[in-house]
């Protein structure tokens, strides 16, 4: 079975606390194996017990009943995520700046990817598949280029990860292949 990994979505924010410990413990009771955690942000790599298009529906629910609350889980296989690193349209700033280009996950194909981003500042964007690239050479705290501005433009709901998560999550992944 390929590894899974599955994004929490707005979780350790607002008093909407999910533990890393909790995490794997909810994933493990559902059969998956190879559990693990990535920062305390709702980062998980597993192998699941099942299909893998169950994990991110199975995950949420599992979560509401312990957490009493919501947590969408937008997941993606190794092969996807694969597919989503190679295909970056930021190589440059991925090398020089990976702390500042950030990769967004979609629960979906965006409706809409004609997003300017130029009345925003400096910062660039970019679509692909069920993603968004962007960078913020200035810095993504100050940019006005939010995640609720992207999911208002592409009518998805998704989640976010800067590009040195994103290359953690693909390594523990691949070690679980």
């Amino acid at each position: 079975m390929s590894p899974v990994i599955a994004l929490l979505r707005a979780v350790n924010v607002g008093g909407r606390t999910v533990k890393s410990a909790q995490l794997r413990q909810v994933a493990e009771s559902l059969g998956h194996t190879q559990v693990t955690t990535y920062v305390n942000s709702g980062n998980i790599v597993l192998v699941p017990s099942g299909a893998a298009c169950a994990v991110g529906p199975g995950l949420t629910e599992a979560l509401v009943a312990e957490l009493g609350f919501d947590v969408p889980v937008i997941t993606r296989s190794l092969a996807q995520w694969d597919a989503i690193v190679k295909r970056l349209p930021f190589p440059d700033e991925a090398s020089s700046d990976p702390s500042h280009l950030v990769l967004y996950c979609w629960d979906g194909a965006p409706g809409s990817t004609d997003f300017d981003p130029t009345p925003f500042g400096r910062e660039s964007v970019a679509f692909a598949g069920h993603e968004t690239y962007a960078y913020f050479p200035d810095g993504i705290g100050r940019s006005k280029i939010t995640l609720p501005v992207l999911e208002k433009a592409t009518g998805r709901s998704g989640t976010a990860r800067n590009w040195n998560t994103v290359l953690a999550l693909q390594r523990l992944a691949r070690e679980r292949a």
